[in-house]
């Protein structure tokens, strides 16, 4: 699920870009954003060729009050009773490579905006939102519903933290909160008979 909400936000990024900056010598569709680590395993660099990093950075549970089971009806009348979905807070850098330090700030000016002309993607809105689930229907947890962006403000001490976790150095990046409601794991399904009739006590 983490996969396909980041993979859909890359794509769409790539594509908002290209087309806001309309300039096909330095920006051509899919050569634009990358989803890739600032380092590789053995601790190098990523090769950064491209104008847009995207790297996950943290992940935490959205903890709601009064999360409550689902149900989803059967053939024979009863229903699947589904855990509550997970909800999810992915923080997202997105991070300017250029050399060209003033086109780097145009580049992180064109992430902002973005976001700021779509700052909600559901999936009746935006049909490719799945796009990058491999098997939603044997596998529907990879699929997610919605997904709510905004900007989380860090400190000066965040951002150096954050450089110096993932081994790079500082380039211009601004980090996005992307609020993430996923569908339901139907493998923990349990059945339950339908409610049939019911019983009023008088006080």
């Amino acid at each position: 699920m983490i996969r396909t909400a980041l993979a859909f936000i890359k794509n769409e990024l790539d594509a908002y870009i290209v087309e806001r900056e309309n300039d096909p010598e330095s920006y051509r569709p899919e050569d634009v954003v990358a989803l890739q680590p600032i380092t590789l395993h053995d601790g190098s660099l990523s090769p950064m060729d491209k104008h847009i990093m995207v790297v996950l950075v943290g992940v935490n549970e959205t903890c709601l009050e009064g999360k409550r089971p689902y149900y989803i009806p059967t053939d024979d009348k009863q229903f699947y009773k589904l855990h509550p979905p997970v909800e999810l807070d992915l923080f997202v850098l997105f991070a300017a490579n250029e050399k060209d330090y003033p086109l780097a700030l145009r580049d992180l000016s064109d992430v902002v905006s973005f976001f700021q002309s779509n700052p909600v993607f559901d999936a009746q809105k935006y049909p490719t939102l799945n796009e990058d689930a491999k098997k939603p229907d044997t596998m529907p947890w990879q699929t997610i519903e919605r997904l709510s962006c905004s900007i989380y403000n860090t400190t000066f001490e965040q951002l150096n933290n954050l450089w110096a976790m993932h081994g790079g150095k500082f380039m211009p990046s601004i980090v996005y909160k992307i609020s993430m409601l996923t569908v339901f794991e139907t493998k923990s399904k349990e059945k339950v008979p339908s409610i049939t009739e019911l019983e009023f006590i008088e006080n």
